[in-house]
């Protein structure tokens, strides 16, 4: 299994959930929930990898239908938008406190030109995400709907992130309209992350700190903490969201691999940046990541040795140090790569 493919199957979509079973990767006869062995996953993979590409289409804001159906939608865009007023933990109506952190959906799954979440290529898009699931979690190695990712990304907080609420249902018709002009069954082209190879070198979490303070702490602050406003008490969240502490990822999350986190800062940071037009080197980029995720405080996940059951499956960048039995080096080429050739 390629890194890329890790990717595509594990967060090239997230935080959606699926209502029409037409609109999705075909995986039967498994259903969500289900444990799958290494042959299946290998098959899986395989066929995921090997759906034909389309080309990156989308709806405009002004085509969202009139009715019920464009209020749903729009509700769905505002909740992804400004997700932390909504549903995170400091969300004005405490019955609605489904997120455990206080950042916006869109601080990770950016906007592209049309101001739409989820729609900047290269940006973890939504633009797709209806085709792609159910799909199979590495993670875990079972099948998971939309649903299941939506818990995973948007839940963990005071109330569980109810399949029926409107807030799930609105975000469901937000993504099923966004990806309403993709032909099922297929990939689609700025998915994901971009494809980018790493260096044949450890990351220097040193040059890294260097470049974290001269290109990203103006927004992301000099702690790393992130800039909130005013109103962050009352759920208004963050000007620029935090890379360390408790509103950010944990030591088991998916951006705590360098190269995930690599790929994410080179195309999208700094703010303005992109795939096609990057400010920032892959080099530079390799470090900061090493940087963010060695240097910068955040919270212990307690489940993330349970990560990955399957051995086989497990990304490279995937720097738990309970995993490699006490080899060091082995832990180092994770923990600052991976890399392939002996570092001096």
């Amino acid at each position: 299994m390629t890194f890329r493919s890790f990717i595509t199957l594990l967060v090239g979509s997230a935080c959606l959930a699926l209502t029409c079973p037409a609109h999705a990767f075909d995986v039967a006869p498994l259903k969500p929930g289900d444990h799958v062995d290494t042959d299946a996953a290998r098959k899986l993979i395989e066929r995921y990898d090997g759906r034909p590409q389309q080309r990156w289409m989308m709806p405009r804001p002004d085509e969202i239908p009139p009715g019920a159906r464009g209020d749903a939608i729009r509700y769905g865009m505002e909740i992804l938008r400004d997700t932390s007023s909504h549903i995170g933990p400091n969300a004005p109506d405490p019955a609605h406190r489904y997120s455990g952190n206080n950042l916006n959906c869109v601080n990770c799954h950016e906007a592209g030109a049309s101001g739409m979440p989820g729609t900047k290529a290269f940006a973890l898009p939504f633009v797709n995400v209806v085709n792609d699931y159910p799909k199979l979690d590495v993670k875990s190695m079972r099948i998971i709907s939309l649903e299941d990712r939506i818990a995973q990304m948007c839940g963990h907080g005071a109330v569980p992130f109810a399949r029926d609420s409107k807030e799930m249902k609105s975000i469901v018709a937000y993504m099923t309209w966004l990806g309403s002009k993709a032909t099922p069954g297929m990939s689609m082209r700025g998915i994901g992350l971009e494809a980018v190879p790493m260096p044949a070198r450890a990351a220097d979490a040193h040059i890294g700190g260097q470049l974290f303070d001269a290109k990203c702490a103006a927004c992301h602050s000099s702690s790393g903490t992130g800039i909130r406003k005013p109103d962050f008490a009352n759920g208004g969240g963050y000007v620029f969201p935090p890379l360390a502490g408790d509103d950010t990822y944990d030591d088991g999350g998916h951006m705590y691999m360098v190269p995930l986190l690599t790929r994410f800062i080179h195309a999208n940071m700094p703010f303005g940046s992109s795939a096609a037009a990057p400010v920032l080197s892959v080099d530079e980029a390799y470090d900061i990541a090493a940087y963010v995720n060695s240097a910068l405080p955040r919270r212990h996940s307690m489940t993330r040795t349970a990560s990955y059951p399957d051995p086989l499956f497990r990304p490279e960048g995937f720097a738990v140090p309970e995993l490699f039995g006490g080899d060091t080096a082995a832990y180092r080429a994770a923990r600052f790569g991976p890399y392939k050739t002996p570092n001096p």
